[in-house]
């Protein structure tokens, strides 16, 4: 089916509610893509699953009180064939066994960049092979992930005080606002997150904001 003229509404299970911002806010950036389902767990999206508004589910595997594997079960079971796009932060090998007969059901890393990337290229168009993608996520295991993400920024980690800046990033302050807070100048601020960016290659404050959630700084004690 293709969406690329009309509307797409998502109807989302996520439980950690950092990432959902990111993941929301990445999808709004479309102004032909609309919410009109948010839940926080399983239990929420099958409950309201008499309302068929959606035209594409994005479901976290792992959730509180219902998973989202019961969920996506549940949702076929019903007769319900809308394409879902699940997501975990690592390949899993019985998560995958127990989808991969599952019609529509397109499974990728927990990244909001890649679960972009699989709505485009697999799911509202078919422009690549998706068994493609699955295979080579499929062969990269966890310590090899972490060795080419670490490659990919640098082996750069970075400092208390950067990670500060990239929290209220997230909280929305202001480069000012960032300054008083921690009693520094506003063009000290700028140089921080300049540099950071640059330091973890990305392109700007939005890439930091999507980077600290994603890596799980928004959620440290510093």
């Amino acid at each position: 089916m293709a969406y690329s003229i009309q509307k797409v509404r998502f109807s989302i299970a996520e439980s950690d509610y950092y990432f959902k911002e990111i993941l929301v806010k990445s999808l709004l950036h479309n102004p032909f893509y609309s919410i009109v389902k948010n839940c926080n767990n399983g239990h929420e999206l099958i409950s309201q699953l008499y309302f068929r508004q959606e035209s594409i589910f994005l479901i976290d595997l792992y959730m509180p009180i219902m998973s989202g594997i019961e969920a996506i079960k549940f949702i076929r079971q019903s007769g319900n064939l809308t394409p879902i796009i699940t997501y975990s932060a690592t390949f899993q090998e019985d998560m995958f066994s127990m989808l991969k007969d599952l019609p529509a059901v397109y499974y990728c890393q927990k990244k909001s960049i890649i679960i972009l990337e699989v709505l485009k290229k697999y799911v509202l168009t078919v422009s690549k092979n998706y068994d493609e993608y699955l295979n080579e996520w499929k062969a990269q295991p966890l310590v090899v992930q972490e060795y080419m993400e670490r490659q990919q920024k640098g082996w750069y980690m970075p400092s208390l005080i950067e990670i500060q800046i990239m929290k209220l990033c997230y909280e929305g302050l202001s480069n000012k606002e960032i300054g008083q807070y921690l009693n520094l100048s506003t063009r000290t601020i700028d140089t921080y997150i300049t540099r950071l960016a640059q330091r973890l290659g990305l392109r700007n404050k939005i890439d930091l904001i999507r980077f600290c959630v994603e890596q799980g700084y928004y959620n440290s004690s510093t």
